[in-house]
């Protein structure tokens, strides 16, 4: 293995291993430390060698149902709550040509998933395109989203774990991946679904200022953040699942992850998972929409992009899935078909929400929406017949990592484009097309025949 794929960083000198297509893979490159269960994380203060040819450990993993079908982990890879390691990809290291930078924010209900796993191929992007790509863990389920900091003065500056591990690693990214060969002031932060919405998140985060310049959401909702008092009603109901515990709260830390595991699914069969960020005052002043609306992040170009039958994904769980999920809605018409109402869900959820982050961000920054309109024949759901080849939920991920060398005609004539708008945005700030206006709001519709067109709507 070349010496020549040794980069140092803040953290010691890493190495790294190229593929056969010329893409050089750094693996499992540690940007924090988790001190103490339950506190935030600390940059690393240790130096030197570390081979970074294999996968880092990954979260605890705690998914939902759905989920738990649709993402598994890589081989070989362990959870651990010393789990703060990323991943780097470039074919650009070494030429003395900074390219931009792609950050991903992994998607998984911040219950599950990891910065690498199956079939989200990130190596993909930076081969096929003049960019260095970065993926990362961050704490899921109870290990980062509890906000035991609203119950308990011992745990005063412990809310948003999750968020503030994705800062932590936004810092990393600022100071070190010209050492990769990326552009420190050029860094695109983009996620999808649970993903997204964190990179949402971040728009209202003074924390996070700086730390990136252009951002890329793709069926995420802006909107996700939580009151301090429903984090606390969450909270309590968590610590009713234990068994007793000496000291309140404190008392979680003195138990295995097993156990803790085990409470979050006690509250999953009761249908209470409730792992989102909260407005603490501190570290997330305000709702990010407000923050957006105020422009914050007015300097930021933005691509907000949603998928034209998101909750179409909801068959996979069951026939009558929707149909809880439309009776909780405020207004339900009874007579509706079965599609009708996975209409309705996929505005109530992911379309309008998304309409007013274009909305908020419009009026003090430029903005442009996309809609996904296709699935991949080789997504794992195509030929399933309860999605009967509509664009559901996450879907889009097929194509935005796909490999332009597989699939049918079809498949990489529409990752091409779908890919070629996330580049275009790193690359130029522009993704290819009109930005968004809300007195006419049209959007990208992505799909065999790309055209111009309204949001969609029931």
């Amino acid at each position: 293995m070349s010496t020549d794929l040794c980069v140092p960083t803040g953290s010691g000198t890493v190495r790294g291993f190229c593929d056969d297509r010329g893409v050089i893979h750094w693996r499992g490159v540690p940007f924090g430390f988790v001190p103490q269960r339950f506190r935030p994380a600390e940059p690393l203060a240790v130096a030197g060698d570390l081979d970074a040819t294999h996968w880092g450990p990954v979260s605890w993993q705690a998914p939902p149902y759905l989920e738990k079908k649709l993402t598994t982990l890589l081989p070989g890879v362990v959870e651990s709550e010393q789990c703060l390691n990323l991943n780097v990809w470039s074919r650009s290291y070494g030429d003395g040509r900074p390219r931009p930078v792609l950050v991903w924010i992994h998607p998984g209900r911040n219950t599950c998933g990891a910065g690498a796993q199956p079939r989200i191929d990130h190596w993909t992007v930076a081969a096929q395109h003049e960019v260095v790509v970065v993926s990362g863990n961050y704490r899921l389920g109870p290990w980062g989203w509890l906000h035991l900091g609203l119950l308990d003065d011992r745990f005063t500056g412990t809310t948003n774990l999750g968020v503030r591990d994705q800062v932590l690693l936004l810092r990393w990214v600022r100071e070190n991946i010209g050492a990769f060969g990326g552009d420190p002031d050029n860094v695109t932060l983009f996620g999808n679904s649970a993903g997204s919405s964190n990179v949402s998140t971040l728009f209202g985060v003074p924390k996070a200022r700086g730390l990136f310049h252009r951002a890329a959401v793709y069926s995420g909702n802006a909107e996700q953040p939580t009151t301090a008092a429903e984090a606390v009603e969450f909270a309590e109901d968590f610590l009713r699942s234990a068994p007793p515990l000496a000291g309140g709260p404190a008392g979680l830390a003195g138990l295995s992850n097993v156990e803790l595991r085990y409470m979050h699914r006690q509250l999953l069969r009761k249908g209470q998972v409730h792992y989102r960020p909260v407005i603490d005052g501190e570290l997330i002043p305000k709702a990010p929409l407000d923050s957006v609306r105020e422009g914050l992040i007015a300097d930021v170009p933005l691509l907000v992009s949603v998928t034209s039958n998101e909750a179409r994904w909801h068959d996979l769980v069951s026939d009558t899935e929707i149909d809880r999920l439309y009776a909780a809605l405020p207004a339900t018409d009874p007579s509706l078909t079965h599609d009708e109402k996975i209409d309705v869900v996929s505005r109530h959820v992911f379309i309008d929400p998304a309409r007013r982050l274009l909305d908020a961000a419009a009026v003090t920054g430029t903005c442009w929406a996309q809609v996904f309109d296709y699935h991949a024949t080789t997504s794992l759901t195509a030929a399933d017949p309860r999605i009967k080849g509509r664009a559901m939920h996450t879907c889009d991920i097929e194509s935005l990592f796909c490999d332009l060398a597989s699939g049918t005609d079809t498949d990489r004539a529409v990752a091409a484009v779908e890919q070629g708008a996330l580049v275009a945005l790193a690359t130029d700030g522009r993704p290819g097309w009109g930005p968004y206006d809300s007195e006419k709001p049209v959007a990208r519709w992505v799909g065999p025949a790309p055209r111009t067109g309204a949001l969609p709507t029931p």
